[in-house]
């Protein structure tokens, strides 16, 4: 049988015949394939408020409860931003960054001065609040597999507006 090489690379084609069945080897040297994939993982790194809208506190001493209507003292608007090597738009990001954790951030949050919200009490409480947007600082970590199966990981981090109401 006849060794046939092409473009530096050895290829044995074998055939036999069996039962009439032709049957044909892959080649000598096949290198490895790997499905493309990207995949994102992203650790919390830091909380604060960016922005307190309201804050303040409600008592209730006795009363089934109370209704107290809040005005915002502060307008502003909060976006989220990326840096670093990663390679998905800031709205990919949010869904994913929501999706794989128990958090709501959004690509952009914004309070307008005196916007009014009502905060309830129920009896015997105090509740302290706080209105406003949180800066929640993400590590993300891309891990990308090309088809030949080289692996590259990259990192940037996630800085996103998180829509926050606290009560305590």
């Amino acid at each position: 049988m006849p060794k046939i090489r092409a473009a530096g690379l050895a290829l044995v084609t074998a055939a036999a015949l069996s039962g009439g069945t032709l049957t044909a080897a892959a080649p000598a040297f096949a290198g490895e394939q790997c499905t493309p994939q990207t995949s994102r993982s992203y650790a919390q790194t830091s909380s604060a408020w960016w922005l307190i809208a309201a804050s303040g506190t409600v008592q209730n001493g006795k009363a089934k409860e109370v209704r107290e209507e809040v005005s915002f003292e502060k307008s502003g608007t909060r976006t989220t931003t990326k840096s670093g090597d990663i390679s998905a738009s800031v709205g990919v990001l949010v869904a994913e960054i929501n999706a794989k954790g128990s958090y709501s951030v959004n690509k952009s949050v914004t309070y307008n001065k005196g916007r009014k919200t009502t905060i309830v009490v129920g009896p015997h409480s105090t509740v302290h609040y706080k209105i406003g947007i949180k800066k929640r600082k993400f590590l993300a970590t891309q891990k990308r597999i090309y088809s030949n199966c080289k692996i590259v990981t990259t990192y940037g981090t996630v800085t996103a507006a998180d829509n926050t109401t606290s009560t305590s």
